[in-house]
C-alpha cells in the first residue's frame, strides 16, 4: 500500500503539468490466488490509454514516452502480488506516478487537460485514510488502512526493533508463552519477557524507542494529516503518549495485545475509532455552520464563492454531496466560473475542484448526510476568513 495525502494531491493538481494527462483506475486483487489477474488487467487497460491518448490527439512518440514506464512495470511479478485494493496510476510528458490505494475503484481510463481525481474523493473525505501503530513492548507494527482494510506498510519507515535501534544489550529471555499473530498465513509472533532490567530501565528504554518511533511517523503526520490510532496495552499507550508529538494522535486507541486480534478486527475496531472521532468533528463544524450562516460572510453555500475560496486556501471545513454533478469553466483571469453541461471543452468538475484544494491547505472536507443542509445545496463552507 501508498500513501496518499496533500502532497501528492499537490501534483496532481499542478497546472504545471502538460498535457494530455492520463489517468487510470483499477480494482486489484489482495489474495495471491488471485493476482495473476492483476498484471492482465493493467494490460488492458494501458490498450486502452494508447486508444484514448491517439483519440485525443498525441503524437506516437508522447504515446509511448508516457506509457513505457508501465509497460516495464508489466514485468515485475512481485509488484502484482502485493497490491492494496485499488491502483491508481498518472502519466503525462515526463511525469508518472503509481499508488497502490485501499480503496477498490471502478475501472476508469480518462485522457484531458488535467488529471481525474474525482474517484480519489472517497479517500478524501471523512478521514477515510489512516495509521495504525501495533505497540508490542519491544518492537511495532505500522498498517494502513481505508475504506476496505489494513496493510502493513513496509518495515523501513521505521526503527521496528528496540534493542537494534537503541544499540543495547538484549536480556536472555524466558519464553512465559507462544501465541499466533492473527494478521495472515504463517506468520506469528513469540512472546517473551526478560531478565537483567527492572521495571523503569524497561520504561525508560521503552519511552526513548517510541520516541524514535514518533519521530519516523512525523512527515506522516505534518505532510499527511493522516489520523493514527493506537494499538496495545494500556501501560505502553501511556508510555507512547507522553513522548509524542504526532498532530492527528486520536484520543481513543485498540486496548489490548496486539497479537489478540487478526487483521479484520483490528481494522473493524481502528475503524469504528476513526469514524467516531470524524463524526465529532464534523458536527463540530456543522454547527459553526449554521452559528454563521446568514450573519457572516464566513458561512456560505454559494458554489463560486466555494471555488475561489479553495483555490485561495480560505476554507477551514467543507461540505459536499459528492454525487453532485456541477461543471464550469474556470477563469482564473477573471476570477469567474462559467456554469456549463459535463463534457464542454475545458471544463472541470467544480466539487473536484473545491474538494482537492481545501484538503491540500488541510482543511476538513466532510460529506454531507441526509437533510442536515437543504437538498439542493451541493456544497457549504465555513471561511477562515
Amino acid at each position: 500500500m501508498d500513501l496518499f495525502g496533500q502532497r501528492e494531491l499537490m501534483e496532481l493538481v499542478d497546472y504545471g503539468i502538460e498535457p494530455p494527462c492520463l489517468s487510470l483506475y483499477l480494482p486489484m486483487e489482495r489474495v495471491t490466488s488471485e493476482a495473476h489477474q492483476n498484471p492482465v488487467r493493467f494490460r488492458n487497460a494501458l490498450r486502452r490509454a494508447h486508444e484514448e491518448l491517439v483519440r485525443w490527439g498525441a503524437s506516437p512518440g508522447v504515446v509511448h514516452e508516457m506509457l513505457a514506464p508501465f509497460e516495464e512495470l508489466l514485468e515485475r511479478e512481485v509488484y502484482w502480488l502485493y497490491q492494496s485494493d485499488g491502483l491508481a496510476v498518472f502519466a503525462a510528458p515526463g511525469y508518472a506516478r503509481t499508488y497502490r490505494l485501499p480503496y477498490r475503484f471502478p475501472e476508469e481510463v480518462a485522457v484531458g487537460e488535467r488529471f481525474l481525481v474525482t474517484p480519489l474523493l472517497p479517500l478524501l473525505i471523512g478521514n477515510a485514510q489512516f495509521l495504525v501503530l501495533a505497540l508490542e513492548k519491544y518492537r511495532v507494527r505500522l498498517y494502513g488502512g481505508g475504506p476496505s482494510g489494513l496493510t502493513e506498510l513496509e518495515r523501513e519507515r521505521l526503527p521496528l526493533d528496540l534493542w537494534k535501534a537503541l544499540q543495547v544489550d538484549i536480556p536472555e529471555p524466558v519464553v512465559q508463552y507462544r501465541t499466533g499473530l492473527r494478521l495472515g498465513p504463517g506468520r506469528t509472533h513469540m512472546a517473551t519477557h526478560g531478565h537483567g532490567y527492572g521495571r523503569e530501565d524497561l520504561k525508560r528504554l521503552m519511552a526513548e524507542y517510541y520516541r524514535m518511533v514518533d519521530r519516523a511517523l512525523l512527515p506522516l503526520g505534518n505532510e499527511r494529516q493522516l489520523p493514527l490510532v493506537l494499538v496495545g496495552v494500556e501501560y505502553e499507550v501511556a508510555i507512547y503518549r507522553e513522548v509524542s508529538h504526532y498532530p492527528v494522535l486520536l484520543p481513543e486507541f485498540v486496548a489490548g495485545s496486539p497479537e489478540s486480534y487478526s487483521l479484520h478486527e483490528l481494522h473493524a475496531r481502528a475503524q469504528e475509532i476513526v469514524r467516531r472521532w470524524t463524526d465529532m468533528q464534523r458536527q463540530h463544524w456543522l454547527e459553526r455552520f449554521w452559528s454563521l450562516y446568514g450573519k457572516s460572510p464566513k458561512a456560505t453555500d454559494e458554489v463560486t464563492t466555494i471555488v475561489w475560496s479553495a483555490y485561495e486556501g480560505r476554507i477551514e471545513a467543507l461540505f459536499v454531496r459528492p454525487e453532485a454533478e456541477l461543471w464550469g469553466i474556470v477563469d482564473h483571469a477573471n476570477r469567474s466560473v462559467e456554469f456549463v453541461e459535463p463534457g464542454t471543452p475545458k471544463a472541470v468538475r467544480l466539487l473536484n475542484e473545491a474538494v482537492a484544494h481545501t484538503f491540500i491547505r488541510r482543511g476538513h472536507v466532510f460529506a454531507l448526510l441526509g437533510d442536515e443542509l437543504p437538498a439542493e445545496t451541493a456544497m457549504a463552507a465555513v471561511l477562515r476568513y
